[in-house]
């Protein structure tokens, strides 16, 4: 079943709507092997599920801040050059593509608003991610390394700005504690059922 935004929760908006068309069509083209039912799960998971924390958590949530999130691995589209930048800019605000910008690289941040944003930016989307891709998990895959080099990247930024966000950075520790526990609990089984003698004969 192909994602729907009208079944994602989220009120109806045009721009909105078309920043989950561009992530859907991004996943379309660059996670094809996943079908479109795991494809769907992810926009309902992650990009969507940022989208509502931002929502519900910030009660001065920006409208750029909610394009990005939902763009989710397409929001590289806002950073187009040339014709296509100024289409960007043009359907989606400079805020926007800003804000895109200043994800990359928040030294560049125009003012207080917009890095503030960023890292809202951040710590939804790195919810969204622990509560999809790690929390609970029951085994380890061939992504398990790569989870973990995730984990440690928004444990590491996470020591850098918690203390702005009060919501938000309470829900992001308990998260990133959930995740380490899940990762760790598999690495520890692994390890075990290595160390179990083979039965006699094999």
């Amino acid at each position: 079943m192909a994602f729907d935004y009208s079944k994602s929760g989220l009120p109806a908006n045009p721009t909105w709507e078309l920043c989950t068309k561009m992530c859907n069509r991004w996943l379309d083209d660059n996670m094809k092997m996943f079908g479109p039912d795991r494809i769907a799960n992810f926009m309902n998971d992650q990009p969507v599920a940022a989208a509502k924390l931002l929502l519900g958590k910030c009660t001065d949530t920006s409208p750029e801040s909610v394009i990005v999130a939902l763009l989710g691995p397409a929001k590289g589209a806002l950073l187009a050059g040339a014709e296509m930048g100024v289409l960007m800019r043009h359907t989606f605000g400079d805020r926007a593509v800003d804000l895109v910008r200043t994800l990359e690289n928040p030294q560049i941040a125009p003012d207080a608003a917009m890095l503030r944003d960023a890292n809202r930016i951040f710590l939804v989307e790195g919810l969204s991610t622990m509560n999809d891709q790690m929390i609970g998990r029951k085994r380890i895959d061939a992504f398990h390394q790569r989870r973990w080099d995730i984990l440690h990247g928004l444990e590491s930024r996470f020591a850098a700005i918690n203390g702005y966000e009060p919501e938000l950075d309470k829900l992001f520790a308990e998260a990133l504690k959930k995740s380490r526990d899940t990762l760790e609990g598999l690495d520890q089984a692994a390890a075990a059922a290595k160390k179990q003698p083979k039965p006699p004969g094999m």
